[in-house]
């Protein structure tokens, strides 16, 4: 059976989101200017950029519910299984502001906060995936996604609360289409233009640092917050520079590796950082903001050691396998 080749350089581009993302929750992210800017929309870009309708709205959904929606509720189910046990053994420990296993319907916290991210992933792919089928208007398209987008930043602008993470997933759109077409240009193989990678990158980081000084900018997909006009040209700009750079980069070896495998990481630092902070609090030690940055290596170091683990027993559940099969 044939395979398809790996494009190198986006492990990298999705082994450094994930790294951000990982040391954002663990407090590291407050001295890195720009660094909410940039996390989310890179993982969306990069979602959008690989695309498929896969010939209809069934097989997409099936696709997606293999590769989404089955690991988020797997591991939505664990992070509930691991707070109620931790409850049992210990209450009062763990301090959250999840509150039950009927958070998915009420709540934006859940006890594995993180793979929030999975379920909006998911509604962008059916949505876009509607829209791809029915809609064959390129300008039509791009209208459509950008009037959804702008109903999800008033849900969030009037601080509306849709269950499930689906005004999220309107406001994500714009960053998910754009990886989409994104797809058309050049930037995925080798080309004349190679030689000056690095020089785009620094060009694009320059323009996307100016904007971030000097503009009104807001960003939090998770709470669905965003303002001003220059938010996402700022995200997008910032992903174009960190694409431009892994392109000239091409690989660095763990970075990539946990890049390739970067869903387990998101599903699975949480339930490592969040106890390993209870059990440093519980002892007496709470590292000043200068060390967080080792409790992030080791909760980078102990998530990395859970990748074969999953790969090996449980790829249904990170998106090595699929379980559900539907017939061709």
């Amino acid at each position: 059976m044939a395979t398809t080749k790996r494009i190198e350089f986006i492990d990298l581009a999705k082994g450094i989101c994930i790294i951000l993302v990982v040391i954002g929750h663990c407090g590291v992210s407050h001295d890195i200017p720009g660094y909410e800017m940039v996390r989310m929309p890179l993982y969306f870009i990069l979602s959008g950029l690989f695309f498929k309708g896969y010939g209809g709205f069934k097989k997409l959904f099936v696709k997606k519910m293999n590769k989404l929606l089955i690991p988020f509720l797997f591991f939505y189910l664990l992070g509930c299984a691991c707070y109620y046990t931790l409850k049992w053994i210990a209450p009062g420990l763990l301090v959250t502001s999840a509150g039950g296993i009927l958070d998915l319907f009420n709540n934006r916290q859940y006890f594995n906060g993180p793979i929030w991210f999975l379920l909006c992933l998911f509604w962008c792919n059916l949505i876009f995936g509607i829209i791809s089928l029915h809609v064959h208007s390129e300008a039509l398209r791009i209208i459509i996604v950008c009037v959804l987008g702008t109903v999800g930043y008033w849900l969030g602008y009037y601080g509306t609360f849709v269950p499930l993470f689906v005004d999220v997933a309107l406001t994500a759109l714009p960053f998910f289409i754009f990886g989409y077409y994104l797809k058309r240009s050049n930037l995925l193989y080798p080309n004349s233009l190679d030689r000056y990678n690095l020089l785009f990158a620094f060009l694009l980081w320059g323009i996307s640092y100016l904007l971030y000084r000097n503009t009104n900018h807001h960003l939090s997909l998770h709470y669905n917050e965003i303002s001003g006009l220059a938010t996402y040209v700022i995200s997008i700009v910032s992903v174009m520079s960190i694409l431009y750079f892994c392109k000239y980069v091409k690989r660095i070896p763990l970075v990539s590796y946990i890049g390739r495998y970067s869903i387990v990481l998101l599903c699975v630092h949480h339930l490592i950082y969040r106890p390993l902070n209870v059990v440093l609090t519980k002892v007496g030690i709470t590292p000043p903001p200068g060390l967080l940055i080792y409790v992030a290596m080791v909760t980078l170091v102990l998530s990395a050691l859970c990748i074969p683990i999953f790969v090996r027993y449980l790829p249904w559940f990170v998106a090595q396998k699929d379980l559900i099969i539907k017939d061709k």
